[in-house]
């Protein structure tokens, strides 16, 4: 995360509040309701799981967020993101355990339907310009498969 330039803010809140004749209180309770992206952390992705299957047990069991809800955010179907989950919990039983946040998915990524889940997420990565090998060891998958992936990814959006 880069260091916020405090004089550089310091000096914008200044002149917000004049130019607007507002409270910084007001602007800072304004702020945080402002709906922040949800993002699930990379370190919760399983050999065990299928792409989606982790990111719908993770926004239900860690998030608490519904079915419905999920569906929403992945915009798939409410059944879908139901039988997932349930597919999932019966592979891994325990809640996941976040260790590491340095690297988060937005679920947004996944949303765009033109392209799988998994291909979504590696097309993000690697626009993060992260290698195969690397993607591979965060998403716990066969580095060829990675490449193999991020080909078809590619082939979609030059074919849409």
């Amino acid at each position: 995360m880069s260091k916020i330039p405090y004089k550089a803010l310091e000096k914008f809140v200044k002149i917000f509040q004049k130019e607007y004749k507002v409270d910084l209180s007001e602007v800072l309770k304004e702020l945080k309701e402002i709906p922040k992206e949800i993002e699930v952390p990379a370190s919760v992705f399983s050999r065990k799981l299928s792409s989606l299957e982790t990111i719908c047990k993770y926004l239900k069991e860690n998030l608490g967020l519904s079915y419905h809800e999920i569906a929403e955010l992945l915009n798939r179907n409410d059944r879908t993101i139901w039988i997932t989950y349930r597919n999932a919990s019966k592979k891994v039983k325990s809640k996941f355990v976040v260790k590491d946040t340095k690297l988060m998915i937005p679920v947004s990524v996944i949303a765009n339907r033109k392209l799988s889940v998994l291909e979504a997420i590696v097309s993000y990565l690697r626009k993060l310009k992260l290698t195969y090998h690397k993607i591979a060891v965060i998403l716990k998958r066969d580095q060829r498969n990675i490449w193999t992936v991020h080909s078809r990814a590619k082939k979609k959006w030059k074919n849409s």
